[in-house]
């Protein structure tokens, strides 16, 4: 029989109650809010100044007989939010130590000592995600007390816990199965997610072996994979992996989600399904499916779970190989289906699929004539085309190291930057204007030109000139630093956003001034842009302050001469542009 009980937080510490958290359990993830809301609700019952027989409930607490610990079904955050606020308080008051109750953790048995001893654990924070998040919450709670004005609410609030704070204890009996309660009891939870189901179904120990007398060995098996899975998420995690295959568009609370949908895809049946849980219904499914065709369901688990290994292996591979990094990089950020690619891989050998990945991008631009591409007509063509130029740049340099950035690429939202700016805004405003001029005079070594630009500032302080008036002006500087100003790709690169708003449509050598200024600073800049402001292409570097028409033809053919290995359509072998 089941047996429901309202049980207090003292109850629990004083029966010094060793709670067990099963495999199946997802990890500590409070929040810094939902922490600080538990202390702020704890409070503000104090604040009433309750009666002794009013009480505080939290969230019921869904347990099972389990040996000599209380297996926790549901609840399991909360019971160590609450045990995280006992122990920093029992820090402080050494008075109340040495009661309480404890957790003991199946997979990952270091938790409990480390929230034992949770005051020193900052130097294993990091250890794993759940020191992470149980360290962070001890932090929230520390930094709720240290700024309360109360001086004595560490006292109050352990008084409040632990006398007047209680659950509703929910106690199954043995014959109820925990696995299915727990799925029924989270389905439709915010928090909980197909990852967290999905883990739960794998590391089931009727899952894990041909009968549950393998007690030792079905051990071992949970116990590897919730390893490797802890790995393949850490992984996914780092920011260089997961935005070389991902864009910034994707979210997903556990990264490891990914891998399940693709490996669902190639699933014989469509869980028809509207949920937000079809990825763990379709693995719930598909094991049914092929036991009910005679095959052992640890049998079907293991070789699940190898199909996910391999799909982290083969991105892996693509990862640390770094030709293989940047075609594929390339191909997924320009909307090749990873699929395709998949497809390719599984059945070519590595040379050959190294071959199909530069057919692909052969594939892609084949009909863009590149000597001719447009901002204002083929801005996404520019955009694609440069970020390749900049990647078979560094691809192309073997003794190089340096890989191109895909995470900073897409989290700095690079765009596409004029080298020589168009006229833009004309100022209006009088320190606009004399802004203007001033940031250009320091580069203008024509002494004529330099003078008017002196009388003009002159003239700007007394008062602001027109716009039609200033116009002119603004026109003869751009003029002065680079003629054909140009919307033709040859007249434009990549750059981050930010960097690009620094100076927004400044005149060429304020660009190069503050480009080397943020590359001096650590400030990522994509290589061809650092190249193109160096003049790094130009045959004639006597004026290094200009961009002009020789500069732009020098440029052009580099980007032909590196994209040549992909490009199908004719171009010429030596590039003139038109004014």
């Amino acid at each position: 029989m089941s047996n429901l009980i309202p049980k207090s937080i003292g109850e629990m510490m004083e029966d010094k109650i060793e709670f067990w958290i099963p495999f199946y359990q997802r990890g500590y993830r409070w929040t810094t809010l939902q922490v600080t809301e538990l202390l702020d609700d704890i409070w503000e019952f104090h604040k009433m100044d309750p009666k002794k027989d009013d009480y505080y409930w939290l969230q019921p607490i869904v347990v099972k007989g389990h040996g000599n610990k209380i297996e926790v079904i549901d609840g399991q955050q909360r019971l160590t939010t609450v045990l995280l606020i006992l122990k920093y308080i029992q820090s402080i008051i050494p008075f109340y130590e040495g009661t309480g109750y404890t957790l003991t953790y199946e997979t990952r048995t270091g938790s409990g000592s480390y929230i034992a001893n949770i005051i020193n654990g900052e130097s294993q924070r990091n250890d794993n995600i759940d020191y992470y998040h149980m360290y962070n919450a001890f932090k929230t709670i520390s930094e709720w007390f240290r700024q309360h004005p109360e001086r004595n609410s560490p006292v109050h609030i352990w008084q409040r816990l632990t006398e007047q704070v209680k659950v509703l204890w929910y106690e199954l009996d043995h014959h109820n199965g925990s696995i299915n309660l727990f799925t029924r009891i989270n389905i439709g939870k915010i928090a909980l997610t197909n990852a967290e189901l999905i883990k739960a179904l794998f590391l089931s120990k009727t899952n894990l072996g041909s009968n549950t007398s393998q007690h030792d060995y079905i051990k071992l098996k949970q116990i590897e994979l919730a390893t490797q899975w802890d790995q393949i998420e850490i992984h996914l995690q780092n920011p260089d992996f997961w935005f070389f295959l991902q864009p910034t568009n994707v979210k997903y609370d556990n990264h490891i989600e990914w891998i399940f949908e693709l490996v669902t895809a190639n699933f014989p049946n469509d869980t028809n399904i509207k949920t937000s849980y079809k990825t763990f219904h379709a693995f719930h499914d598909e094991i049914e499916r092929r036991v009910d065709e005679g095959e052992q369901r640890y049998e079907v688990v293991e070789s699940l779970w190898k199909e996910i290994l391999a799909l982290y292996y083969q991105f892996n591979e693509w990862y640390v190989k770094r030709d293989l990094y940047h075609l594929v990089g390339y191909l997924l950020e320009i909307g090749e289906p990873i699929s395709n690619i998949l497809e390719n891989a599984k059945i070519m050998k590595k040379d050959v699929f190294l071959n199909s990945l530069y057919n692909m991008i052969k594939s892609r631009i084949k009909n863009w004539d590149i000597a001719e591409l447009d901002y204002e007509n083929d801005r996404s063509k520019v955009k694609d085309t440069l970020l390749l130029y900049n990647i078979m740049t560094l691809q192309q340099d073997e003794n190089s190291k340096q890989r191109f950035d895909f995470d900073r690429y897409k989290n700095e939202r690079w765009d596409i930057e004029h080298i020589h700016a168009l006229q833009s805004k004309v100022p209006e405003k009088q320190e606009e204007q004399l802004e203007y001029i001033k940031d250009a005079l320091p580069f203008v070594e024509d002494l004529d030109f330099r003078e008017q630009l002196e009388r003009n500032i002159l003239i700007i302080k007394e008062e602001a000139l027109e716009v039609e008036e200033f116009e002119k002006i603004q026109q003869q500087i751009v003029d002065y630093f680079g003629n054909e100003y140009s919307n033709h790709i040859s007249n434009c690169t990549l750059l981050d956003a930010r960097t690009n708003r620094s100076y927004k449509n400044s005149i060429f050598p304020k660009k190069r001034e503050e480009i080397i200024k943020r590359d001096q600073n650590g400030v990522y800049i994509p290589p061809c842009t650092k190249n193109v402001f160096l003049k790094y292409y130009s045959k004639q570097t006597m004026q290094i302050h200009y961009w002009n028409q020789e500069d732009r033809e020098a440029y052009m053919q580099n980007i032909l001469d590196v994209l040549a290995p992909v490009i199908t359509k004719d171009s010429k072998d030596e590039v003139s542009l038109n004014a």
